[in-house]
């Protein structure tokens, strides 16, 4: 973007929810099989999120005043990095609160909203055995990469409370984000992170899950043919018309055995996959179209020809819908390029911004500091008395009737029909009862009624037009907070279980993207 400043792209409920999560354990001993393994996202800011709700507001780092203050203060090095941390105090303190299993997975989703991709912090994990506890947390983000070495301004402290609440979830689903905001801080040297991607890359996991699609994963020998579920690479999300008939190629043609071939083949033989989604999938998967080796799939010609080229014929569902393309070489140990051409009238590939459509709403606020927390809240890890290596994780009794943080804040989009009801359930780990909540629920972050009051004053930032970013909202004491992230879904329901389908209705779909086709695209 050509810019001097610096872009990084109800009432009661309408349904009794129930809580999404189990009850808090009172200890927790170390152990080796803690999951904090994190989705990281590419070019920008499409980022997953699973960090659940408790994990984020009762985790024993955010959530000791103490460990708090010493993170927002110092530079992550320091209190993490066992070749650079500084000894005292609260390095000390730190370290002893990361055997919560919560503090755990709060930093390393700390450290990829602060750091960029590529770039990792190294710590002591508490729960392997001593002498081999080097383990370390990979950026992805960018929102703030020099906390790694100094400690954090204000702004780069919102930016990351902002990313962090956004990624929260009551359910612990892993969904695709794509976040959205705006810096203005024009003398920082930072990439730009939300700017948004031209190319949206499908997803390598299966929705919801934490599982990752085998089909994404090296092979582990050498292995030939479509059939295969491993050594495959994701290609693009495309969209196809509803009820037509369509073709995706790399090389082959729309109708064997004869016809105008739709892409190409390059340096060897290629494969050519079809999911519905935007995610990839395996063979066996309901949401795996079909698997190609060419017009003629039984020769064992390893190199690309006019028999061996793939191509992919479908029929897209009655109301449209988003396919993801797959491709690999034929033989898993040759390296080959495939460039996919697809039928008139398919959008393919597409942009972040086509296949992250519905505006969800906005995250803002400040978890960081001393006097974040209620005064009443202070979580604590202390040694078991006469059992070695058995600690005491000394959480709140009971449901938290008002929010742990005192300055996290969400508004919602006003295209939602149930819109607080969705923003609580989405905000809360107990919604039914608006209890054990991560932020408090402002409102409606635009709208156009008159007369009906909103939260942001602006519904599409000034330095990237069309985006569609709340800019400048205002939490419940009309204060107002310049770093929001705004979120948009690919699907409404993307955050939701299936006994509350009802709260993410909206007024309106968005409409089918309307980029023009880029015919073809290479990877």
């Amino acid at each position: 973007m050509a810019s001097s400043v610096l872009r990084v792209p109800w009432c009661f409920l309408l349904l009794a929810l129930t809580g999404c999560e189990p009850a808090l354990p009172e200890d927790t001993t170390a152990s080796a099989d803690s999951d904090v393994e994190l989705g990281t996202s590419k070019a920008d800011i499409r980022i997953a999120n699973s960090l659940t709700t408790r994990e984020l507001v009762l985790n024993a780092i955010a959530a000791n005043h103490d460990a708090n203050a010493a993170l927002s203060t110092s530079s992550l090095e320091s209190l993490f990095d066992p070749d650079v941390m500084s000894p005292g105090t609260g390095t000390a303190l730190i370290n002893n609160q990361l055997r919560d299993p919560y503090a755990q997975r709060f930093m390393a989703y700390l450290v990829s909203c602060a750091l960029g991709e590529g770039e990792t912090l190294e710590y002591l994990n508490p729960f392997q055995p001593s002498g081999s506890q080097r383990s370390e947390w990979a950026g992805s983000a960018g929102l703030c990469p020099w906390w790694r070495t100094q400690a954090p301004g204000e702004a780069c402290l919102r930016r990351v409370t902002a990313c962090l609440l956004s990624r929260n979830n009551g359910l612990g689903y892993r969904v695709e984000l794509s976040m959205r905001g705006e810096i203005h801080e024009p003398d920082l040297s930072i990439a730009q992170p939300f700017a948004l991607d031209a190319w949206t890359v499908p997803l390598d996991h299966v929705p919801t899950t934490t599982a990752s699609v085998n089909s994404a994963v090296p092979c582990d020998e050498q292995t030939v043919g479509a059939e295969r579920n491993c050594g495959w690479k994701m290609h693009s999300v495309g969209w196809c018309p509803a009820g037509q008939t369509i073709s995706v190629g790399a090389g082959g043609p729309a109708v064997c055995p004869s016809g105008t071939p739709l892409g190409s083949s390059g340096e060897a033989r290629m494969v050519l996959r079809v999911c519905r989604g935007i995610a990839g999938c395996d063979k066996t998967d309901a949401r795996h179209v079909e698997s190609s080796q060419g017009c003629v799939p039984e020769s064992t010609d390893p190199s690309s020809s006019t028999d061996t080229d793939p191509s992919v014929n479908f029929t897209c569902p009655v109301s449209g819908g988003y396919f993801t393309v797959m491709t690999a070489p034929w033989d898993s140990d040759a390296e080959g390029t495939a460039t996919v051409g697809v039928s008139a009238g398919v959008q393919a590939p597409l942009s972040e911004r086509a296949v992250y459509r519905v505006r969800e709403g906005a995250f803002y606020g400040n978890l960081f500091g001393r006097d974040a927390l209620r005064d009443d809240i202070n979580v604590t890890v202390t040694l078991v008395a006469g059992q070695k290596d058995r600690y005491t994780i000394n959480r709140p009794k009971g449901r938290q009737s008002k929010p742990v943080f005192k300055d996290l804040y969400s508004c919602y989009d006003p295209g939602w029909v149930y819109g607080r009801a969705y923003a609580t359930y989405r905000v809360c780990a107990l919604p039914g009862t608006e209890e054990d909540c991560a932020a408090t629920v402002t409102g409606p972050c635009w709208s156009t009624t008159p007369n009906t009051p909103y939260q942001c004053k602006t519904q599409d930032g000034s330095l990237l037009s069309g985006d569609g970013d709340f800019e400048a909202c205002m939490d419940t004491s009309n204060q107002v907070w310049e770093e929001p992230v705004t979120v948009f879904l690919n699907g409404a329901c993307d955050l939701v279980d299936d006994q509350h389908l009802q709260l993410c209705k909206r007024w309106t779909e968005p409409p089918p993207p309307l980029e023009t086709s880029r015919g073809q695209g290479k990877r």
